[in-house]
């Protein structure tokens, strides 16, 4: 197996680069090789970074470390980062991604497997953690082998049947919440990407209701308005009227609840969509999960705007 150019490739948001940054700075004292973005700063001047990020957490580290906070769950950079080492860890194994939990964020089931094991921050100093990296990385280089094969572990951790059951701890309020602000955070992140098409977006957060505006030419071609509850259908569910003008967001024509999903033995979103817009490929009545859901509420603007450009 060709050694590849980072022992360790690091992951994070940026509220957390204090403690980061002495972690590296600890590991290369070490001896390791480590991938930090802003060694790369000259060398990827002027270049796609997120193109060159990509290809270095699929390709070319011996092991991904995200270090996980509430910021990076909510954060679209980090969040492709993820996605970029996971499409590694599928074909490599479990072994390639080292999950480092920043504070008390719950990871979703989704993202990272429940049978993963993972560091605290907490726990660990800079040093330490690195000198945990160093222990994790010279059993690699010893065995001269990749790590096990994702196939194996996930079969060896299911091998004994376990319940799918909602934790005990699971709310749905708390899952309402979750996906509240998710879909907000990550509007807010995604409609700056619309203004080279000639498009302004404007998004607001009052309380329990957001907003999404984006205009051509001072005319509204697109609106969303999302709540918690409303229209009747009780406080545990989100609903939201969408529509190409503000002035006719009169009613509510979408609502979806939070329930735990026994198949995927995680939490989902239940949605009913009786807005006039063509629906994706997605199986609604199985529920979505929380970026999902935000995928299908943005296709639906994109949709609307195509169809007021034609």
């Amino acid at each position: 197996m060709p050694e590849k150019p980072y022992d360790l490739a690091v992951s994070f948001a940026g509220e957390q680069r204090d403690y980061v940054s002495v972690t590296v700075e600890e590991c290369k004292a070490l001896g390791l090789k480590v991938f930090y973005d802003r060694d790369k700063n000259n060398e990827w001047w002027g270049t796609s970074f997120i193109r060159e990020q990509r290809n270095v957490y699929s390709s070319q580290a011996q092991f991904f470390v995200p270090f996980i906070s509430a910021e990076y769950l909510n954060k679209p950079i980090p969040m492709d980062e993820f996605s970029a080492a996971m499409m590694t860890a599928v074909k490599q194994g479990d072994g390639y991604i080292l999950p480092v939990l920043m504070d008390n964020a719950r990871v979703p089931a989704d993202l990272l497997h429940p049978h993963i094991h993972y560091l605290r921050a907490s726990d660990y100093t800079p040093r330490q953690l690195a000198h945990e990296f160093a222990a994790k990385v010279g059993k690699s280089r010893g065995a001269g082998t990749p790590p096990a094969e994702i196939g194996s572990v996930v079969e060896h951790a299911l091998m004994l049947r376990l319940p799918r059951v909602a934790h005990s701890d699971w709310s749905k309020y708390e899952e309402l919440d979750r996906i509240f602000d998710y879909l907000a955070e990550q509007f807010t992140a995604g409609v700056p990407q619309l203004r080279p098409k000639g498009l302004v977006c404007t998004t607001k957060r009052q309380g329990d209701r957001f907003t999404v505006r984006v205009e051509r030419a001072g005319e509204t071609v697109f609106a969303l308005d999302v709540s918690k509850g409303g229209g009747g259908l009780g406080d545990d569910q989100l609903t939201w009227s969408v529509g190409q003008r503000s002035h006719s967001l009169g009613g509510i024509n979408g609502w979806a609840r939070p329930e735990w999903d026994r198949q995927r033995d995680a939490a989902v979103v239940k949605v009913n969509d009786l807005s006039a817009y063509v629906q994706r490929d997605l199986n609604l009545g199985s529920g979505l999960t929380a970026r999902e859901f935000f995928m299908y509420m943005w296709d639906k603007m994109i949709d609307q705007i195509e169809r007021t450009s034609r």
